[in-house]
């Protein structure tokens, strides 16, 4: 026997690795625990716009989840699918992140466990600034 992987499992581990690097796995294999959140994206402005998950250092610090997709192409309306932490309040989700841009919206803006289509919408405008509209029930954003 020689050391080399039968055909079959290398072509299985090839496309399983391709799936999960663009973002199809229903889960994230680094976290079983991590939720999804489906929240649409509204960029209204000239240039792309970039969503992500990250650690909530007042600027954007090391990423902790995932954004699917984490580009917004000008003038386009999104569904991205948020990975995000199962635990934690540390981490937020950021927009056109920058040296003078904090984050959008915060672990704990979001009432805990929830999972899925989230009623939340992200807007970037015109110019670039991003926006959340927000549900006025309460457990979100402090309500």
């Amino acid at each position: 026997m020689t050391g080399r992987l039968p055909r079959e499992l290398v072509l299985c581990l090839t496309v399983a690795l391709a799936l999960a690097g663009c973002g199809i796995l229903p889960f994230d294999p680094l976290d079983p625990d991590a939720r999804r959140w489906i929240i649409p994206v509204d960029n209204q402005s000239d240039r792309p716009a970039i969503v992500a998950v990250a650690m909530d250092e007042a600027a954007m610090g090391d990423l902790v989840g995932r954004a699917d997709p984490n580009t917004i192409p000008p003038r386009t309306r999104l569904d991205v699918a948020f990975t995000v932490p199962a635990t934690g309040l540390d981490w937020a989700i950021f927009v056109n992140p920058g040296p003078n841009r904090g984050p959008l919206i915060l672990a704990r803006d979001v009432p805990p466990g929830r999972a899925g289509r989230l009623p939340i919408k992200i807007g970037v405008g015109a110019d670039g600034q991003p926006f959340v509209e927000v549900p006025s029930e309460p457990g979100w954003f402090g309500n």
